[in-house]
């Protein structure tokens, strides 16, 4: 580790060619054994706005059946951080972290190095902390910036380790791309492993699906391709997903959900943009094939997905914008799919465009479409829910 980290202004100058990124000043490193990793993350996690927006989405993530309700949210995520993380680059420090386990093989150590030196680099010229700073209740927006972020590091060290052999950037067959992606979907390591679905695949998807959106952008242009996309950030998953949606500039719909006067008493606990990938998780959290549940949410054009508590019980309402009726219709038909399972009940009404289950503890969960435009919900007190379905589509509304 110490020949490793003796090498580090060498390999940042390496990585500022490759990556046509100017080293401005020296970057501060520093070495973590597992333990010392672990107690710098719950430092961090410690911070009150943290654990407000982390307990916050470990509620919303339970509400809608993506983790268990018993889940300690915030040490699930300590537990994979530090089980996962080899290195990483703080923009509040300007400081590089390697772990010291991450020195246990030594090549790989060193892409690590060039990965986390990259985003020194991108710190230096973009500044990362202002660059991915967005209000949580934006969070399929901030999965984007953070896949730009992580898929440029990814495919810069990739890059570095072929330059060393005197070899091209791969980018102009994508089938390449592809087999790296699919290579990076296998989950390393026990933690990871047992960790729920939706949120193993959230965390994993900046770096794979990031680096599929990088490699698609360098199929035919060089690194300044990816700097203008730092300056004109990727607005949403879908970008990450379908880089042609992110060059002709697709704009998600804006859609506004509020509290329906029926729950008065219940609060905002939680407010989000789930995107595609979001949607897409929801309907796999609840046993639908990757493959259908990648169709069902293709034509994604918009969501807000909010929760609400009082007391101890929680209630889950979203609404979504479709590009197409026909996308709309796929995305309902596997949106019961999904209820079907996440709730614990018997259906009360079921048509073509609409579905409602009436749950053992006395909740109500419907799905419904109208047009292109689709309404959730999940935990409504059984009294209160056609009021609350009336007012979700006359409270909610969409923009372009």
């Amino acid at each position: 580790m110490a020949a490793l980290l003796a090498r580090t202004d060498a390999v940042a100058k390496e990585v500022a060619k490759v990556r046509g990124l100017p080293l401005k000043k020296k970057i501060e490193n520093e070495v973590l054994d597992r333990d010392q990793l672990r107690a710098r993350l719950l430092e961090l996690a410690a911070d009150q706005k943290t654990q407000t927006e982390t307990r916050a989405e470990g509620i919303a993530l339970a509400r809608w059946g993506m983790i268990p309700l018993d889940t300690d949210y915030l040490k699930l995520m300590i537990e994979l951080l530090t089980d996962q993380i080899a290195g990483y680059y703080d923009p509040k420090t300007k400081r590089l972290t390697i772990s010291k386990h991450a020195g246990d093989d030594p090549d790989w150590a060193e892409m690590v190095l060039a990965h986390e030196l990259d985003h020194g680099l991108q710190d230096q010229k973009y500044d990362l902390e202002k660059f991915e700073d967005l209000p949580a209740s934006e969070g399929d927006a901030s999965i984007a910036r953070h896949a730009l972020v992580e898929g440029d590091g990814v495919a810069l060290m990739i890059e570095v380790m072929l330059a060393r052999k005197k070899m091209p950037a791969p980018w102009r067959d994508p089938t390449i791309a592809a087999e790296l992606e699919k290579a990076m979907g296998v989950p390393s390591g026990d933690v990871l492993e047992r960790a729920p679905l939706a949120v193993r695949e959230a965390l994993m998807f900046p770096y794979r699906a990031g680096f599929a959106f990088v490699a698609a952008l360098r199929r035919y242009k060089p690194w300044s391709a990816i700097d203008a996309a730092f300056k004109r950030p990727p607005r949403s998953s879908e970008h990450i997903m379908h880089p042609d949606k992110y060059l002709t500039d697709e704009l998600p719909i804006a859609v506004a959900l509020d509290a329906p006067p029926s729950l008065a008493g219940y609060k905002l606990v939680h407010s989000t943009v789930w995107g595609e990938l979001g949607f897409q998780l929801f309907l796999r959290a609840h046993g639908l094939p990757e493959e259908r549940a990648a169709i069902a949410g293709a034509g994604w054009g918009g969501d807000r997905a909010i929760v609400l508590a009082k007391g101890d019980r929680t209630v889950g309402l979203a609404r979504f914008e479709w590009d197409t009726e026909a996308d709309a219709i796929e995305a309902h038909e596997s949106a019961v799919r999904a209820l079907d399972t996440a709730v614990i009940a018997g259906t009360a009404e079921h048509s073509d465009t609409r579905t409602r289950w009436l749950a053992v503890d006395g909740s109500v969960a419907f799905a419904e479409r109208r047009g292109s435009s689709l309404v959730l919900a999940i935990g409504v007190p059984a009294r209160v829910a056609e009021a609350v379905q009336r007012e979700m589509w006359a409270k909610s509304q969409a923009s372009k």
